[in-house]
C-alpha cells in the first residue's frame, strides 16, 4: 500500500516536472523574440514545383498531348501562339517531348517543347509583366563529316545497302529519293554499280543528333554516272534549301515553289483551335510565317480574278490559273495587283500583314481545285521548282567547291594512315560543316 502511494507521487512529481520544463521553453522563446527581434533571421519562403513530363503519342494530337500534362485548351492555345513562329506543329512526330511546370497554386509558369535531343524551345511566365518570354536552349554540338560509300552486290539495293550501315531510315530515304531524280533503279541498276554519300553528322557527347546529306553520287554501266549536292540558302526555312545539280538543277521529284522564300507552317490545313476564337473549325489552307512588309510571289502564272477585302481575310488576292485552280493569298499588307491583271510566276503580287481577323502577321495560302472545292496546299504538285539562278546559283557552286574539297581531304586521310587533313582550315558554311578540325579514326 505504501509503495502504491509512493509511486503516485513519483509520477505526479514527473508530470509536474515536464509541465513546468514545457512552460519555461515557451516562455523564454516569447522572451526572446520579444527582447531582441532584430537579431533572428526570418525564415525563407519556400516555392514548390510540380513538374509533369508528356510526349506525342500515336494517333494523337498535340492539344491532347497537352490535356495528358494537365494543360487545359485554354492554355494549350496561348502557348500554341506564343511559339507558332518558332516551332512547326505541323510536324509534329511520335516522341516529341513536352514538360510543363506549376507552382504551389498550380498555375502554369513554364513550358518546354523538344523535337530533337539537341534543342528545347522555352517559354517561361514573367511575373513582372505578366507575360511569356520565349527562349531556346541548345546542347553544346559540333559537326563531323563521314563518307558513306560500296558497291551494289547481286541481289542488294541501295536501300538495303545503306541500312545495313546502320544508317537511319530517314537519312537512306533522302539519298534514294535524290538519286531517283536521276537514276532509274528498277531498270539500270546492277552488280557492281559504285556510291558514294559524304555525311555531316552533327555530335553531342559522342552521339549523332543530327544528320545532313550532303554529297551522292551513283555510277554504273547503265545508269551511268551522276552527282547531287546539297545547297543551303542562307534564310532559315528557305524553299530553295535542297539537293541539286553542279549546273543549279534541283533534284526534287514533285517540288512546289511557295509564294515566300522560306516555309515555316504556323498552322497546317485542316480542323484546329482558332488562334482568335478558341473554338474548333476548319483551316482552309495553311499558314505561312511571315514579316510585314515581306514580299509575296504568285506561285504559278494566271488571271488575277479577286482582290478585295473583308474583315476576317484582310486584303486577298486570288488567282486562277492555267489547269482550272486558284490560289488564294489572305491577310495582306499591300495588294499590288487588281481583278483582271495577268501575273507571271513568282510574279510579286502584295506584301505580308496582318489585315483581317489575326493574331499576328502572316500569309494565309490556301488553294481551290478547278471545281472550286478546297484542297491542301502542301498537296499541289503543278509547279516545278526551278533552276538557280543568279546569287543563288553561285552561293550553290561555292558550297559544292566546299564539299568536294571536304570528299578529296577524307580520301586522303583514308590512304594515308599517318596523314590527317586539317579540316579546320577548310572555308566551309558554318551550318553544315562547322566546328570540326580532325577526321574520324579508323
Amino acid at each position: 500500500m505504501l509503495i502504491s502511494k509512493m509511486s503516485k507521487l513519483f509520477i505526479s512529481l514527473i508530470l509536474l516536472s515536464g509541465l513546468t520544463g514545457c512552460q519555461q521553453v515557451y516562455v523564454s522563446q516569447n522572451v526572446e523574440a520579444s527582447s531582441s527581434t532584430t537579431m533572428i533571421p526570418k525564415s525563407p519562403l519556400i516555392h514548390t514545383t510540380i513538374v509533369k513530363k508528356g510526349e506525342i503519342k500515336r494517333g494523337q494530337g498535340l492539344y491532347q498531348a497537352l490535356q495528358n500534362i494537365n494543360i487545359d485548351n485554354k492554355q494549350a492555345l496561348n502557348l500554341i501562339n506564343q511559339l507558332r513562329d518558332e516551332v512547326e506543329f505541323s510536324k509534329l512526330k511520335v516522341g516529341d517531348r513536352l514538360e510543363a511546370t506549376f507552382d504551389e497554386y498550380n498555375k502554369l509558369i513554364k513550358f518546354s517543347f523538344a523535337q530533337n535531343d539537341y534543342e528545347t524551345h522555352v517559354v517561361s511566365l514573367n511575373e513582372d509583366t505578366g507575360k511569356w518570354d520565349y527562349s531556346l536552349s541548345e546542347l553544346d554540338t559540333y559537326w563531323q563529316p563521314r563518307m558513306i560509300e560500296g558497291q551494289l552486290n547481286s541481289g542488294s539495293t541501295l536501300q538495303d545497302d545503306l541500312l545495313a550501315m546502320g544508317l537511319e531510315r530517314s537519312v537512306v530515304n533522302e539519298v534514294v529519293n535524290v538519286l531517283l531524280c536521276k537514276v532509274n533503279f528498277r531498270m539500270n541498276a546492277r552488280a557492281g554499280d559504285n556510291y558514294r554519300v559524304l555525311l555531316s553528322e552533327r555530335k553531342h557527347s559522342k552521339k549523332t543528333v543530327q544528320t545532313k546529306v550532303l554529297f551522292t553520287s551513283y555510277s554504273g554501266v547503265k545508269a551511268g554516272s551522276h552527282e547531287a549536292y546539297f545547297y543551303e540558302d542562307q534564310e532559315k526555312s528557305s524553299t530553295y534549301t535542297a539537293h541539286y545539280t553542279p549546273n543549279g538543277q534541283a533534284l526534287i521529284n514533285s517540288g512546289l515553289r511557295y509564294p515566300l522564300p522560306r516555309l515555316h507552317i504556323r498552322s497546317s490545313y485542316g480542323w484546329r483551335m482558332h488562334p482568335v476564337t478558341g473554338k474548333r473549325a476548319m483551316h482552309r489552307g495553311i499558314d505561312l510565317r511571315g514579316r510585314t512588309g515581306e514580299r509575296v510571289h504568285a506561285v504559278a502564272a494566271g488571271k488575277v480574278i479577286m482582290s478585295t477585302y473583308n474583315e476576317f481575310a484582310g486584303n486577298k488576292i486570288g488567282i486562277r490559273h492555267r489547269d482550272g485552280s486558284t490560289s488564294l493569298y489572305y491577310h495582306l499588307h499591300r495588294r499590288n495587283v487588281k481583278v483582271g491583271a495577268w501575273v507571271r510566276s513568282h510574279e510579286v503580287i502584295g506584301t505580308v500583314g496582318a489585315t483581317g481577323r489575326v493574331t499576328g502577321p502572316h500569309l494565309h495560302f490556301g488553294f481551290k481545285d478547278s471545281r472550286g472545292r478546297w484542297l491542301n496546299p502542301l498537296n499541289k504538285r503543278m509547279i516545278a521548282t526551278p533552276k538557280l539562278t543568279g546569287e543563288r546559283l553561285a552561293n550553290l557552286q561555292n558550297q559544292v567547291s566546299k564539299i568536294i574539297g571536304v570528299v578529296a581531304d577524307l580520301q586522303i586521310s583514308k590512304e594515308s594512315k599517318y596523314l590527317v587533313a586539317n579540316l579546320d582550315k577548310i572555308k566551309r558554311f558554318p551550318s553544315a560543316l562547322d566546328n570540326f578540325s580532325f577526321l574520324p579514326k579508323e
